[in-house]
């Protein structure tokens, strides 16, 4: 029995097929299809669903072995999404997370006094309820006739079902969502002139049958082929891990830095400037912490300068000594104090002191992960599997349908112990930080 796991990024997106011990059998990765760079880089949504058909097919033709894959679920991008007729064809492009053309919409909704702590996060110009408003305002004779908007993560799944719908943490990504009440907030969504919306559903439910003629005539899919709702690609990848230990806390490591965990605190009164709050994956209660932190940029200009980032972070330790001035140390240095920020922001908010489990492309750095350790002041465990997010989707896929999948064989740890003498530095940095805040 073979499960399919999608996610879909800014950049590529992944198609994986995972066994009964939770194992990515098969595995490819080709670039997310967008449009001209005129219109800001948009995904061309269409292109977008029958690329992923084809690949599912391929990788099944490749080890499916005849028999039908028993269930598919989606995770990705937050904010992306796109209007869609009643045959859920995009009438819209998906304008990408990180454009900001949607400054003066969200400078709005804010003063419009609609917004809430209960949604969890602040609008801002990449919040999908800035890109609603901004849709409304620009393109009203495409947002007024336009059956429903589905999140790009979504669409896919969507299609392949014949139903529309939205996640509840892509719902949480708009910024219009009560991320503890899992419902729509009637204010914002006026604020914002939402379009006409899908239902929200839970990650693991049932969005419905395949009903893809590709995928059907292919063989891929059979009429016990079911869709299962998945969403956001960072708590789908943490659901992976808290298989692993509910309690887990989840880092996120590239260019951009996630940490993730999860608390049964539901209280929400104010925003956090450190971190966002949204739905849980396997939790039926409770809250989710997001923090991101950008540095992306400053990777950028060491790299312009003639730094080889990936051969520095291929060493077993790093060069130098904490608060060397060195470039690329002092820039681990700085997104590892953010994450120590995050995770402090979260203990704050009840989230359960569990192990750190690291993930993402800088996570095969031991040298990094050594440093890390070393400013958290506690281990860092890493995975064998470094496909936590569609192999994420793939068993909640497995888990709408019926079948719950133990992590075997994938599931193996590895534990990187901090440096005794830079713990105790990095300590007395830390004290220093705090003072001056």
């Amino acid at each position: 029995m073979l499960f399919c796991g999608i996610d879909i990024g800014t950049t590529n997106l992944k198609v994986g097929l995972v066994d009964e011990s939770a194992r990515v059998v098969w595995l490819r990765s080709v670039p997310t299809p967008r449009l001209a760079p005129d219109t800001y880089l948009a995904v061309d949504g269409k292109a977008l669903v029958s690329l992923i058909e084809r690949v599912i097919i391929e990788g099944w033709s490749q080890v499916g072995k005849g028999a039908p894959l028993a269930a598919i679920a989606t995770t990705g991008v937050g904010e992306d999404g796109v209007l869609v007729d009643e045959e859920l064809r995009p009438v819209s492009f998906a304008i990408p997370w990180f454009d900001r053309g949607a400054t003066e919409e969200a400078d709005f909704i804010r003063a419009s006094n609609a917004e809430t702590p209960k949604a969890g996060i602040e609008m801002d110009p990449t919040r999908t309820g800035a890109r609603w408003l901004w849709y409304r305002r620009h393109y009203p004779e495409i947002v007024r006739p336009a059956h429903c908007w589905i999140a790009l993560t979504d669409l896919p799944a969507a299609v392949f079902a014949g139903r529309p719908f939205i996640s509840e943490t892509l719902a949480a990504r708009t910024g219009c969502f009560d991320v503890a009440g899992r419902s729509w907030i009637a204010e914002l969504l006026q604020a914002t002139g939402a379009p006409r919306l899908p239902a929200a559903l839970r990650a693991s439910e049932i969005v419905g049958p395949v009903v893809s003629p590709a995928l059907i005539e292919s063989g891929a899919a059979g009429d016990r082929t079911l869709v299962i709702a998945g969403g956001h690609d960072h708590p789908v990848a943490a659901s992976y891990i808290q298989r692993l230990d509910r309690a887990a806390r989840v880092d996120s490591i590239g260019t951009a830095n996630v940490v993730y965990g999860e608390t049964s605190d539901t209280r929400l009164d104010r925003f956090d400037p450190e971190i966002a709050f949204t739905v849980p994956i396997l939790a039926k209660r409770g809250l989710a912490c997001l923090g991101v932190f950008e540095f992306s940029a400053a990777v950028r200009a060491l790299e312009k300068r003639g730094v080889d980032i990936r051969s520095i972070l291929a060493l077993t330790r790093l060069p130098g000594e904490p608060g060397d001035k060195s470039d690329a140390r002092a820039i681990f240095e700085m997104a590892s104090f953010a994450a120590l920020r995050m995770l402090e922001r979260m203990d704050m908010a009840g989230v359960p002191r569990g192990p750190i489990f690291a993930t993402g492309g800088w996570s095969r750095s031991r040298g990094l992960l050594e440093l890390r350790a070393s400013i958290f002041g506690e281990p860092v465990y890493i995975l064998d599997e470094q496909e936590p997010a569609v192999a994420g989707a793939a068993l909640i896929g497995a888990q709408g349908g019926g079948n719950m999948v133990e992590i075997r064989q994938a599931g193996t740890r590895e534990c990187v112990e901090p440096d005794a003498v830079w713990i105790s530095r990095y300590r007395e940095f830390a004290a220093v930080k705090a003072a001056a805040r």
